[in-house]
């Protein structure tokens, strides 16, 4: 690598102690109309966690934030709390919103609220497509009602995005894996190398016996920009990158990226940062490109100034139209210089072409620019134009007994927004099962 990797532990910086967990907690106004709860996508009853933590009850602060978003630790990471709850927090108006992150974290990180292990009769089997933050939620909400759950997974590996689309010096996978074992441990059975419409159908699971079956592929399909190159095998997506970057061990990560000391990186939003932040903390020089302006980016403003100190060089205003692949295996990315002209009927700004060109020289091309819905080939399921599956406010499909959530349906939104489709669908699958015992 050409440089020193960067020694910074988010996880140190960012973690309270006992002692600032109670002093922020206290900062909570416990207000009457609770404009967090609304802020939050899961409605998460906030002020009652923060309440009960304050009073000592600890297990139950936890239980409360599980029964919002099923996963405190992972939320109290990855949420965009400076947009949702704590946008919505009161004590904006004076100061500084409560940290309700840093909070739900702490209480996520500190507490227990064993599942109990399920045992015959049960109430149920289910089946659950994807092991992402959807399908983990159902999986966890239907354990705890004694429903026989059978996770099947298309990748080697189990927990989605969650495992090889954050970072981890934002998500650690141990955080992730013990949520999974924990799941184990309470009877869920977890199936690797599974793949609905190419290695099973919805109809088999039926056939096995499965009452109900929830679908949470994802969003599992990647977006590369119709440009000239796009195909060259140093074109990576960002999937790609990050599960490199994630889940490869330390011999394979230096093989893969033995040549590649300069990336660079298409895009502007948050999972763009991520790609340049990681490859600073592999030692590698990153280059951001991006059409707009950097105020215009969609990424979180932290991430922003966070990838600006740690070296991440930023092209604003350049649009790529060409790869070229050197003799040398060196790449050059051909961008149009682009202007940006913002008004009432344009406010993210309409973007016009200059007759400027630049050219950024690199080792590899990670397209960011977000990911779609693959295409299933299962009869009587309807879908829309994107392939996104169509699904009513239970979360139930067109099929009967199937139900859908996360990206699979709404296509690429926050981990937050997947849970809460997620905990929905597993309340429709138990109302479901009462029904028919």
């Amino acid at each position: 690598m050409a440089e020193e990797i960067l020694r910074h532990d988010v996880e140190d910086e960012t973690t309270l102690t006992y002692e600032e967990a109670v002093a922020e907690a206290k900062r909570c106004l416990q207000c009457k109309h609770k404009p967090c709860v609304d802020g939050c996508v899961a409605h998460m009853n906030i002020p009652e966690m923060i309440k009960k933590f304050l009073e000592g009850e600890g297990d139950e602060a936890r239980a409360v934030a599980i029964s919002g978003n099923a996963f405190p630790q992972i939320c109290g990471r990855v949420c965009y709390q400076e947009i949702q709850c704590e946008l919505k927090c009161v004590r904006n108006k004076v100061n500084q919103p409560v940290k309700i992150g840093k909070i739900e974290r702490f209480i996520g990180d500190t507490y227990k609220n064993p599942i109990p292990k399920i045992s015959e009769p049960y109430l149920g089997k289910v089946a659950v497509i994807g092991s992402g933050p959807a399908g983990l939620a159902v999986v966890r909400d239907l354990i705890q009602e004694n429903v026989k759950v059978d996770v099947f997974e298309k990748k080697n590996y189990f927990g989605g995005v969650l495992r090889y689309g954050i970072p981890q010096f934002r998500l650690p996978n141990e955080i992730v894996l013990k949520q999974i074992e924990e799941l184990e441990n309470a009877g869920a059975t977890f199936n690797r190398d599974q793949n609905l419409s190419k290695t099973f159908k919805l109809a088999d699971l039926f056939e096995r016996g499965y009452d109900a079956v929830f679908i949470g592929v994802g969003a599992s399909a990647d977006n590369y920009l119709d440009i000239q190159g796009k195909t060259s095998p140093k074109v990576v997506s960002w999937k790609k990158f990050m599960e490199i970057v994630n889940l490869y061990d330390e011999p394979m990560k230096h093989t893969l990226f033995c040549d590649v000391t300069t990336i660079t990186c298409i895009g502007g939003g948050n999972v763009a940062m991520d790609v340049v932040r990681s490859a600073r903390r592999l030692g590698m020089q990153a280059h951001l490109v991006y059409r707009r302006t950097v105020d215009r980016m969609p990424a979180r403003i932290e991430e922003v100034q966070e990838a600006h100190e740690e070296g991440v060089i930023f092209h604003p205003l350049r649009d790529p139209f060409l790869v070229n692949q050197r003799e040398d295996g060196k790449i050059e990315l051909n961008c149009v210089v682009t202007e940006l002209f913002v008004d009432e009927q344009n406010p993210r700004g309409l973007i016009k072409n200059t007759q400027e060109n630049e050219t950024l020289l690199c080792d590899m091309v990670v397209m960011a620019i977000g990911s779609s819905v693959r295409s299933l080939h299962e009869e009587g399921l309807e879908t829309d134009e994107y392939h996104r599956i169509l699904v009513d406010e239970t979360q139930k499909t067109s099929l009967d007994s199937v139900y859908a959530g996360g990206d699979a349906v709404t296509g690429s939104l926050t981990v937050i927004h997947a849970l809460k489709t997620g905990k929905n669908a597993a309340r429709s699958i138990l109302d479901q099962l009462r029904q028919t015992k």
